[in-house]
């Protein structure tokens, strides 16, 4: 199945994104435009048949939240927060270091991409074995 806004829609239908046809509402617009951003970096061959939708769902609401994340920022860059204390209050916060290493450090800034991380995981990995042998000159 091909994901479009109206299955993006469908799947995140609980508040986790506000639907409407102007700014500030997220708009069909906005979210064919995070599914053409995810499906630049999507490699659907990476996942069972069943799990390519899934994956490629929480991608894109990667994309999306780091868009709107953008907006309201004023176009501030997402930055991965380790601690922050405020009248004396403190936070601080805990990825895993998989998530943090190299090119998926990326992913790691919402949610969504850590939810997408965590469905790919399994895929990204290979098995490594030697096999004795000799070849020939």
């Amino acid at each position: 199945m091909a994901i479009d806004s109206t299955i993006f829609k469908d799947y995140f239908d609980r508040g986790q994104f506000l639907y409407g046809p102007t700014v500030p509402d997220v708009r069909d617009k906005d979210i064919d435009q995070a599914i053409a951003e995810a499906r630049a970096v999507f490699n659907p061959d990476l996942y069972p048949v069943e799990d390519q939708d899934l994956a490629e769902l929480y991608l894109t609401a990667h994309f999306l939240q780091t868009d709107l994340s953008a907006g309201e920022s004023g176009g501030q860059s997402i930055l991965l927060q380790s601690a922050r204390s405020v009248d004396g209050v403190s936070e601080s916060l805990a990825v895993p270091d998989w998530m943090l290493e190299g090119e998926l450090a990326a992913y790691s800034t919402t949610y969504w991409g850590q939810k997408f991380l965590t469905l790919s995981r399994p895929y990204m990995g290979g098995g490594v074995f030697v096999v004795g042998g000799t070849t020939l000159p």
